[in-house]
């Protein structure tokens, strides 16, 4: 495998992946389950606004959310496997984004054995300010490791009491001297 870091600037620039929607739940234990379901708020009645029935979460479950999320991405593409990732989003994002769609949206990670396994020992940095519209959370921002950085635009919904990935764009940029982030 290529780690990111090691990659020079020019190799790096041919992994960027563009924005796709992909899914994964965010569960990398049972007391990440925990975390996300006590941020969801209990059910309301039908006709309630999606957006009423969440709240935004704690820093330590976003935190949870961005890493399990990459790191889920990177499973997939070292092993080629993308049923699980598929089966592990909401309904609407199974339903559009079968295995071999994800398979080939990633195909250049694959090719090129990138390996994002290392964005389990950096803490991600956010860019701007976590967002909740229409019931649904924006995390954007990035790992900030050298030479090369990890950036993540990352859409999650509530489905059955759980944050569930329904967007994500990651691509590899050259890191900068500089980083500013609204997580600390």
């Amino acid at each position: 495998m290529q780690h990111f870091w090691h990659m020079s600037n020019k190799t790096a620039r041919h992994y960027v992946v563009t924005f796709v929607q992909i899914a994964a739940i965010t569960c990398a234990s049972a007391t990440a389950v925990h975390a996300q379901q006590a941020q969801v708020k209990a059910p309301l009645p039908a006709n309630a606004p999606a957006s009423a029935r969440v709240q935004l979460p704690t820093q330590e479950t976003m935190i949870i959310l961005i890493r399990s999320s990459v790191l889920a991405l990177g499973q997939a593409n070292v092993t080629n496997n993308y049923t699980v990732l598929n089966a592990l989003g909401s309904r609407a994002f199974s339903a559009s984004n079968p295995p071999q769609k994800l398979a080939t949206t990633f195909q250049s990670f694959r090719a090129n054995r990138i390996d994002l396994a290392p964005v389990a020992l950096i803490n991600p940095q956010l860019a701007y300010q976590p967002s909740l519209a229409n019931g649904r959370l924006r995390l954007v921002g990035n790992f900030p490791s050298k030479p090369m950085q990890v950036n993540f635009d990352l859409t999650y919904e509530a489905e059955d009491g759980v944050w569930k990935l329904s967007g994500l764009s990651v691509n590899l940029v050259a890191a900068t001297q500089t980083s500013a982030s609204v997580m600390k």
